[in-house]
């Protein structure tokens, strides 16, 4: 916490030396139609800066420079101000190497990575082990039928919103009481099965952990991500998306297409479309994201209109199979 306020500090005095290279008429509110936005959201900040420490850290002082300066080129509301340094030519960012994806049948990363101190995660755990042989002659099986073809390595996040501390993790406790184990059975196939094509994978299980790997600025959320989003791909539920516009800001609806919602039973055109839903009754907890149907992966096919995700069934041999065909003539 130390750091993160000198860093504030720092980054704030960095900016009044900015800002004051601009005179009171260069920092002129501008009335520029294709920014029409503009004006009221220096209105905002002028009452509402001080409401979340994210300002400050991105600089922002209480002068009307300083508004301009952060709503020009941290947020996109405002037009660039002539009077800022836009001589040297912006450092392109170059996209790292694309990485070929290998197929993984050693799991202990993966058992590491997915944690300890909760009996959700140890369920999840067991499950992995469990069904690790299986998964491995699944791999061999995939990479002959592709003919060991290249495949690029995506980098994705993992994000189990429903088994946060912040979201009340009412699961977790009643995995050895006869709690329902269907949402950990799908979220342990899909690591596993992730980790196995051989992704770079992060796992988060709690806010603190999420806002590590997306790079959210000190703060209560209201500002954009400090940088570029670091995955191609974010798998999460309900309650992991709306952690994620707690702290992300702008940035979610920036970043939307890149999320995937693992969501049991689906999610309807009707109940997704924010102004439909709210035209018609159909608002809820769970609805009007306003994403593209397909985002949502179910774990039943429900619905041809969202994905649907699944989870993995055992393969059996033939010692298994036979007793439990024995056993079924036994039982009838």
């Amino acid at each position: 916490m130390a750091v993160r306020v000198e860093q504030i500090f720092q980054n704030s005095m960095a900016a009044s030396r900015v800002v004051r290279e601009g005179t009171s008429g260069q920092c002129d509110v501008p009335r520029d139609p294709h920014f029409p936005d503009c004006p009221g959201k220096v209105d905002w900040m002028r009452s509402r800066w001080t409401s979340d420490p994210c300002y400050a850290f991105y600089g922002v002082d209480g002068s009307d420079c300083s508004f301009l300066v952060y709503l020009s080129e941290v947020e996109w509301f405002c037009p660039p101000l002539a009077w800022r340094n836009h001589s040297s030519p912006p450092v392109l960012q170059k996209n790292p190497p694309k990485r070929q994806a290998a197929f993984r049948t050693d799991l202990s990363a993966l058992l590491d990575q997915v944690g300890t101190g909760k009996e959700s995660l140890s369920f999840m755990k067991r499950r992995i082990r469990r069904l690790a042989s299986q998964w491995a002659t699944a791999a061999h099986r995939l990479d002959i039928k592709l003919r060991r073809s290249w495949r690029e390595q995506k980098k994705i996040l993992v994000h189990v919103g429903f088994l946060t501390e912040e979201s009340g993790d009412v699961f977790s406790p009643k995995v050895l009481k006869g709690g329902p184990l269907g949402e950990m059975v799908q979220w342990a196939d899909i690591l596993t099965a992730l980790y196995v094509l051989g992704h770079n994978l992060k796992i988060s299980i709690s806010v603190k952990e999420l806002q590590g790997f997306l790079g959210v600025p000190p703060g209560r959320g209201s500002c954009p991500l400090t940088g570029p989003l670091p995955f191609d791909l974010i798998y999460t539920d309900y309650h992991g998306l709306q952690q994620m516009k707690q702290h992300m800001g702008l940035s979610l609806k920036k970043h939307k297409c890149h999320i995937r919602v693992i969501d049991t039973f689906g999610t309807e055109p009707a109940y997704n479309h924010e102004e439909y839903a709210t035209l018609h009754g159909y608002r809820t907890n769970w609805g009007y994201w306003n994403l593209n149907s397909r985002q949502y992966m179910t774990m039943f096919p429900h619905t041809p209109d969202n994905s649907f995700m699944g989870f993995v069934s055992e393969e059996l041999n033939e010692t298994e199979k036979r007793n439990i065909q024995e056993n079924k003539v036994k039982n009838m």
